[in-house]
């Protein structure tokens, strides 16, 4: 029967494909180095601070009271404040011992030193008190290197020879643990008279000779010790009850004496509790073993053996395992300690489930990616049949849908040149229409009934007219046909002319049409026919929609960071738009509803066309609006000057003769902005100076005297430079010139360059025009003392 068996089990492993083998030697050689990284990290001591957690959170589950067999007697620091001194004269011990007695104690330990000779007559008295009831004392010694370079050498230091013949003497050594906790105690040691009991195995009666280690059971709470000051034991001033039939343990509590201890429990404990504990844990039977670590390290490699990624095992299963694995670890060892005086290090066995955890997360993982791949693989194959077996209907498909492309691109061309050729067509009799009721119109002696009939033809020939214009550039975005050409033009005449050709339409409603052209110059360059398009469509729409108030066109420039704009804005107080329908009127065809269209009629076409293309490529239209309250179109253009502005030049000549007489030295770094700069005050002063920098600033102050240092606030902070420092090096430099900056930062700061130097801010951004106009106030005001004060106010408010 078993030879059938093997046989069998041979041959169903020659079977196993070679990609099955390759898969167990795998996962062999993975069990094997599990086994062998576990070893490795418990001889390195690596999984030691795992297990002294485990230890101590045992000993917090496992708490136990004190036996009450045991008297501490502290030389806390209220003892030695009484005595006034340390050591103290060995009358006072002796006196504590015939006291301790007198009440009834067992046996009374010393854990300090009397190695040393003291005054004669005190070592008398304490020899006495030891030899009035001969073997009741326990006197301490420890044993200690001789010298530091040679740790080997050791040496006992035990109490004075006289002092020994009536009492017993214990090793009061303590074992402390690479990291510096003491964990351990030993029964016993060897001495150079032989083996010497330790203090907790004498105290406890245990059998002498052992040398062995235990393990301290800290689980007996140190707060159920009993414990009395050694000022009150000597002065006899305790309860007989709490030293009658025990034995008495004296030592020092006091942290100048230096005699703690670092525990894993109860933190720094003075030695003479480290002892105590340790006789609490004798006297309890629980002065713990260590596990054998052979075994633990067999339960190890059991757990990572029953661990092991197995492809028969699901993962629910496999992560059951684990988890038993893990309470059996964690718990076994609390039941076990909480039964029997044994102490169990299970780190190795945790490590070694935390090595099987990860090893089957990336088993698993593999698997999956296997399953999704032949998921794909078996998808892409059948993806694959399907399209070899509808390849002709794709083919005809595509021919087709390319037929439609064609033919579709062909209608739209059509389209368009038919739209081009029809609005061609549409516009020389129409024009001919419009000039002929233009002069119909003109002849004041007309009849009034013949009038509004002309007049009615001539409106409906410009509506007409605009649809055409309308559809046209529609169909030319479309087919991106539509291009602008700037060149030179007056931005005043097309103002006033659009306000004057839409004041009667305005005037016909009911409201007022206001034109305002800010400073802006009367020639620039752009495209003309668009922007007059630009302008004709915003003023159209805003006299259609507004049933009653006033319709504004405002026209300014504005000093930005890259340069100046041209800002236009129409805006009136009519119906207002939807906040969710701002980006809907500017689309092809479109309104906000259908309530719209039939109330104020209209193709949709104003706005998209308005938005592109842009006469300048920098261009924006922007819209704030609010429902019910008005809208307010702006439309902002890089500006681009086609001469000097002379008409602005002479304007206000009389209220700026001291801003005509001064000499103004101009820093800034941006090329652009010095342009704008120097073309808005170039014809304002006598004399204007450019410089890139603060540095050349300096040079310039150097060589000549200005009146004036306009400075841009970026040239106070280029590099590491600190603006207020700059600016009062520059107001240190300049001869008495005014320095006046420009500035574009936090509000706040202000005060701070007036304080080092500045004789104005001027916030940004500022039109050319309104910056003029502060200079001259400036300098008005510097000539005039008495007003100075009223144009920093003026320049410091918002």
């Amino acid at each position: 029967m078993i030879g059938r068996r093997f046989l069998a089990a041979a041959r169903a492993a020659l079977s196993r494909s070679p990609v099955d083998r390759k898969d167990r030697l795998a996962r062999a050689a993975s069990l094997v180095l599990i086994v062998a990284t576990v070893f490795a990290a418990e001889g390195s001591g690596l999984l030691r601070p795992l297990d002294n957690a485990l230890g101590a959170l045992r000993f917090d589950l496992l708490r136990r009271d004190a036996s009450q067999t045991l008297t501490v007697v502290e030389i806390d620091p209220a003892s030695i404040r009484a005595a006034g001194r340390w050591p103290w004269d060995r009358e006072r011990f002796a006196q504590a011992i015939r006291n301790l007695q007198a009440a009834g104690a067992d046996t009374v330990a010393f854990d300090v030193d009397f190695s040393a000779r003291a005054d004669s007559a005190a070592d008398q008295a304490l020899l006495a008190a030891i030899a009035r009831q001969p073997g009741s004392v326990v006197l301490p010694t420890f044993v200690q290197a001789l010298d530091r370079r040679a740790p080997a050498r050791l040496v006992e230091n035990t109490p004075l020879a006289n002092l020994s013949n009536d009492a017993l003497l214990a090793s009061v050594n303590v074992l402390i643990d690479p990291d510096g906790l003491v964990r351990r105690y030993r029964y016993g040691f060897d001495s150079e008279s032989g083996g010497r009991a330790s203090m907790a195995s004498l105290l406890a009666n245990r059998s002498p000779g052992q040398t062995a280690d235990f393990l301290i059971d800290y689980g007996i709470r140190e707060k159920s010790l009993d414990h009395l000051s050694f000022e009150d034991v000597y002065r006899g001033r305790f309860d007989a009850s709490q030293v009658r039939g025990r034995s008495i343990l004296i030592g020092s509590t006091a942290q100048e004496l230096g005699d703690d201890f670092a525990t894993p429990r109860h933190g720094a404990l003075p030695g003479v509790y480290v002892h105590a504990l340790a006789y609490e844990s004798l006297v309890a039977g629980r002065d713990l073993k260590a596990l054998n670590p052979l075994l633990l390290g067999a339960l190890a490699v059991w757990s990572a053996y029953l661990l092991r990624p197995r492809s028969a095992l699901r993962l629910r299963r496999m992560l059951l395992r684990h988890l038993v694995i893990a309470a059996t670890a964690i718990g076994g060892p609390l039941a076990l300690q909480a039964a029997a005086p044994v102490s169990a290090a299970t780190a190795s066995i945790l490590f070694a489930q935390l090595l099987c955890l990860i090893w089957l997360v990336r088993h698993e993982l593999a698997r999956r990616a296997r399953a999704v791949v032949q998921a794909r693989e078996a998808h892409l194959v059948e993806l694959a049949e399907h399209m070899r077996a509808s390849r002709d209907e794709i083919l005809a498909a595509h021919d087709e849908l390319k037929a439609v492309n064609v033919a579709l691109d062909r209608a739209l061309a059509a389209r368009t040149d038919f739209l081009a050729m029809t609005s061609h067509e549409i516009r020389t009799p129409l024009n001919g229409i419009m000039g002929m009721t233009q002069v119909i119109l003109s002849d004041r002696n007309l009849p009034a009934g013949l009038r509004d009939k002309v007049d009615l033809v001539h409106a409906s020939g410009e509506t007409m007219l605009a649809l055409v214009d309308d559809i046209l550039d529609v169909a030319k975005m479309e087919s991106g046909n539509l291009t602008v050409a700037p060149a030179k033009m007056d931005l005043h005449r097309l103002l006033d002319e659009t306000a004057r050709l839409w004041t009667d339409k305005a005037q016909s409603k009911g409201l007022g049409l206001r034109c305002d052209r800010g400073d802006t110059p009367t020639w620039i360059i752009e495209d003309g026919g668009r922007l007059r398009q630009i302008l004709f469509n915003l003023t159209s729409n805003a006299i259609k929609f507004t049933e009653r108030g006033e319709v504004s066109l405002e026209a300014r420039t504005e000093l930005g960071e890259d340069g100046e704009m041209l800002v236009l804005e129409v805006s009136d107080n009519g119906i207002g738009i939807p906040a969710d329908k701002v980006e809907q009127i500017f689309e092809a065809f479109s309104q906000v509803d259908a309530g719209i269209t039939r109330k104020y009629g209209g193709t949709g076409l104003g706005l998209a066309i308005s938005r592109r293309p842009w006469p300048s490529p920098d261009g924006d239209l922007t819209v704030d609006s609010e429902l019910d309250v008005g809208s307010r179109f702006a439309v902002r253009l890089p500006l681009r000057r086609a001469a000097a502005d002379r008409g602005a030049a002479g304007a206000g000549a009389a209220d700026g003769v001291a801003l005509a007489a001064a000499s103004v030295l101009l820093i800034e770094a941006n090329p652009l902005a010095q342009g704008v700069l120097k073309a808005a005050l170039a014809s304002h002063v006598s004399d204007l100076e450019v410089a890139r920098s603060t540095v050349e600033a300096r040079d310039a102050l150097g060589s000549r005297r200005f009146d004036l240092l306009l400075v841009e606030g970026r040239c106070l902070s280029l590099g590491d430079a600190d603006a207020f420092e700059e600016v009062g090096r520059l107001a240190r430099e300049s001869a008495g010139a005014a320095v006046v900056v420009l500035w574009a930062g936090p509000a706040e700061e202000t005060a701070g360059l007036r304080r080092a130097g500045a004789r104005l801010v001027i916030p940004k951004p500022i039109a050319t025009a309104d910056l003029v106009q502060e200079l001259r106030a400036f300098r008005a005001a510097c000539e005039d003392p008495a007003a100075l004060g009223r144009a920093f106010a003026a320049a410091a408010s918002p």
